[in-house]
């Protein structure tokens, strides 16, 4: 949603501290130009070597005038006057407050150099102190110098001080911006540290440097962002077409489409689980909820069947604690049977995935299979997963191994088809790029007899939407846009509702025309039908970057963090919205700056390079 100040010159700093020093001729002017680090012009020797001439001739000067003989007022006669004399008197007038300045900041340099930072900080102070306030091309160079002793005394609250009083005189002191963001840093002040770095990679036009270093804050700042969201949220609220999608490729479930445990409840006059089950078909999943704990605590007839439908809510809601104590209650109870602890495993792998528990999930993938060999629903999550992470010989094992179970389990066919032939293509793509023919795609017989076989398994399985939009996907992703488009159509027409699916295809069809216009109603019209569509929101939000409304993004991508269901997830949507709100700051103080490029600032008002 989202790329990404140069550590040698840390180091380099470190160890030559004059490396850090302004010089005289150094200019902060806003050229645009890569940041570079400005070298001492005069080196060690040459600053003392020019200070000890500076005393040799004051001595030279204080001595002269001891040898003079004291004029007596005895003395009735005067000597005449050596008019070339008068002519040197008359040419030794008294310092500026600037000459004294920088007589000043030399001598601070020469402490500096040695490591005698105390000694560097007073005479800085007193390059300050007597420099004109009106001078704002020498003021912000003693600033930050005096920046620079303090910072090697690591006294950071001082940096900022001075580094503040640099910028208020130059906006654009890069050098300035970089030496004030790492003390923010090392002050844990993140967001203001970021903001520096955003100015600079503005400054500077986005270099790789400048952009390093941005990313790398802005993912500490979201990392932080979303371990706190993350701990202290309470549930989300979830759709019917969410928690259908999720029960869809679990054919063994006993709750979900489940017939025959309907009617075993239908009937028993002492249950609530009858009522429980219809609020969960109608979508009413908070109800729901509370006539399972009803069921649990009070009637008592179907106790696990009811901690296996809460506990399945709770993970989708994210209650991850209430959803983990109802599934171990139901793995832990010797009289549950092995397809209700199986389906119950399988749920909790979902929750270790969510929790970036990978490790776990497959351990309890293990499990399920010891318990219940037999329950194809298993092998065809399991395989999902394989294939999600890349490892397709494993996800085509499991496919096959529910298939030899439940020869007609659809979203296992589906789903199988789709993995192998993305497969085929990527290694067809790889071998036209190594030889370096891309035609060779376009003509390939085997691309064309896989495709067939493709589009007669769809055939076969008209009225599954999934199989149109998994399709859709390979085409859109072939760039075949047109044809692409066609699937979807045909996919939403069988699920009108699905708002991820109108997603894809508003994807589809902005990559297919580069406009905006049509997509974002199609966008909106999916927030519409379901609110807590949180890849809904996310599109939409990346997209108003693109067009430059960052109010507008900022807005979404709140709503789009509340909604996702992982931390890793959270964090990236917490780096985007971070992103967009200081960049969208950055821009208006810089747009306040009368010595800002216009051009820069309305090309990347419009993203010409930020995100």
């Amino acid at each position: 949603m989202h790329s990404k100040l140069l550590s040698s010159s840390n180091q380099l700093i470190k160890s030559s501290p004059n490396l850090a020093l302004v010089t005289n001729n150094e200019r902060s002017k806003f050229e645009f130009k890569l940041w570079h680090l400005a070298v001492l012009i005069g080196v060690p020797s040459a600053t003392i070597l020019s200070y000890l001439l500076y005393k040799k001739l004051s001595t030279k000067q204080s001595i002269s005038k001891n040898k003079q003989p004291n004029s007596s007022s005895n003395d009735l006669k005067k000597e005449k006057s050596d008019p070339k004399l008068d002519d040197v008197k008359k040419e030794q007038k008294p310092k500026t407050p600037l000459e004294i300045a920088v007589e000043k900041k030399n001598q601070g340099n020469v402490f500096f150099q040695a490591g005698k930072f105390d000694k560097a900080v007073e005479c800085y102070s007193e390059a300050i102190e007597n420099c004109p306030n009106e001078d704002k091309n020498e003021l912000p160079k003693f600033f930050q110098n005096r920046a620079a002793a303090y910072e090697n005394l690591k006294n950071y609250e001082k940096v900022v001080e001075d580094c503040t009083d640099a910028l208020s005189l130059d906006p654009n002191y890069e050098k300035a911006l970089t030496r004030r963001s790492k003390a923010l840093e090392n002050l844990n002040r993140l967001q203001e540290a970021f903001e520096d770095l955003t100015s600079l990679c503005i400054l500077q036009k986005f270099s790789s440097s400048s952009m390093a270093s941005a990313d790398k804050m802005v993912k500490k700042i979201g990392e932080k962002m979303a371990s706190e969201i993350f701990k202290n949220r309470n549930g989300l609220p979830i759709s019917q077409h969410f928690v259908n999608n999720f029960f869809v490729g679990l054919n063994n479930d006993l709750i979900f489409k489940n017939p025959e445990f309907y009617e075993q409840v239908k009937n028993d006059e002492n249950s609530v689980m009858r009522l429980a089950i219809d609020e969960f078909n109608s979508g009413d999943f908070t109800t729901c909820i509370g006539t399972c704990t009803k069921e649990i605590e009070e009637t008592r007839t179907y106790v696990l069947e009811a901690k296996n439908l809460r506990g399945s809510l709770y993970m989708l809601k994210c209650q991850y604690k209430e959803a983990r104590a109802d599934f171990e209650d139901i793995l832990n109870n010797d009289s549950a049977s092995n397809r209700l602890k199986s389906n119950t495993y399988i749920k909790l792998t979902a929750l270790n995935l969510q929790n970036g528990q990978e490790l776990e999930a497959f351990e309890n993938y293990d499990k399920a299979i010891q318990i219940d060999p037999t329950n194809e629903d298993i092998y065809c999550n399991r395989a999902q997963v394989f294939a999600m992470k890349g490892r397709f010989d494993e996800s085509f094992k499991d496919f096959d191994k529910c298939l030899e179970l439940n020869a007609n389990h659809t979203i296992a066919k589906i789903q199988k088809a789709f993995f192998e032939f993305r497969q085929f293509f990527a290694q067809l793509s790889m071998y036209a790029q190594a030889i370096q023919s891309p035609n060779i795609i376009h003509e390939s017989k085997e691309l064309k007899i896989e495709t067939s076989k493709l589009e007669t398994l769809i055939s076969q399985y008209s009225d599954v939407p999934e199989a149109y939009n998994l399709y859709a996907q390979i085409l859109s992703e072939q760039e075949q846009f047109e044809k692409a488009e066609g699937y979807y159509k045909l996919a939403l027409e069988k699920d009108p509702k699905n708002a991820a699916l109108m997603v894809q295809r508003a994807l589809n069809i902005m990559s297919w025309t580069n406009d905006f216009e049509e997509p974002v109603k199609m966008l909106n019209q999916a927030v519409e039908i379901d609110d807590t569509c949180e890849f809904a929101f996310e599109t939409l939000a990346t997209i108003e970057i693109q067009r430059g409304n960052l109010p507008r993004a900022v807005e979404l991508f709140e709503k789009a963090i509340q909604l996702t269901r992982s931390e890793e997830s959270m964090t990236n949507l917490c780096c985007m919205l971070v992103g967009a709100k200081t960049q969208f700051k950055v821009l208006n103080q810089l747009s306040q700056n009368p010595g800002a490029n216009l051009d820069i600032l309305n090309s990347i008002s419009q993203n010409k390079g930020f995100f």
